[in-house]
């Protein structure tokens, strides 16, 4: 096969990211309906609200994912946390970090974790779109209070990178498929459970 025939293949995709991402779009969908990002930010106290209300929800997520078994897989339990940054875009607009659930999402194997650690990753994607918004809206210099939206000083390109390659790299079951799946949908109604009330009540 000649190089550029090479080049023009197209890159191999992951049975589990496949799985993934067919497993999870309505739950996708349905949070980004309950979050309603960027229309609900209007001013500085909205955008508190909301930040307040993802921190509620991504901070066990990220604890627990940090503490969760990687066997086998070559990543960084931490690939891609973001809640430094939720937590300095609330100082930055003077409001205080808000108290969240103790309880996450069981990601007690290899699968669970590569679950939930898709959809954390996946909101960098979302959030590059919803930063430039807010910032115009808000009349705020780029990365100001949008540090999580930016990931500013964050590599999500190369973390998503990393990540694709680690899963294309194993072997997986179907009962591993399957557990990631629910892992990940338990995630994104883990978000919403935890998000969307906090906006209902700001």
């Amino acid at each position: 096969m000649s190089e550029q025939a090479s080049r023009a293949r197209p890159e191999a995709v992951s049975p589990m990211l496949a799985a993934l991402r067919t497993g999870t779009r309505d739950h996708h969908l349905a949070l980004e309906r309950d979050l309603d990002l960027p229309g609900r930010i209007r001013n500085r106290a909205d955008l508190a609200a909301v930040l307040s209300a993802l921190l509620a929800g991504w901070a066990p997520l990220e604890r627990d994912l940090a503490a969760a078994d990687w066997s086998g897989l070559r990543l960084d339990p931490g690939l891609g946390a973001a809640t430094g940054l939720l937590r300095a875009d609330l100082a930055v607009l003077g409001a205080a970090p808000p108290g969240g659930p103790d309880a996450g999402v069981r990601f007690d194997t290899p699968a669970r974790a590569v679950g939930g650690r898709y959809v954390l990753l996946g909101s960098a994607l979302g959030g590059s779109v919803i930063a430039p918004v807010v910032e115009r809206r808000l009349g705020l210099g780029e990365g100001e209070a949008t540090g999580f939206f930016r990931r500013s000083g964050r590599a999500p390109g190369r973390d998503w990178r990393d990540f694709r390659v680690a899963l294309t790299a194993r072997d997986w079951s179907p009962g591993e498929l399957a557990e990631a799946v629910e892992a990940a949908r338990a995630t994104f109604t883990f978000v919403g459970r935890t998000a969307a009330p906090l906006l209902r009540a700001a």
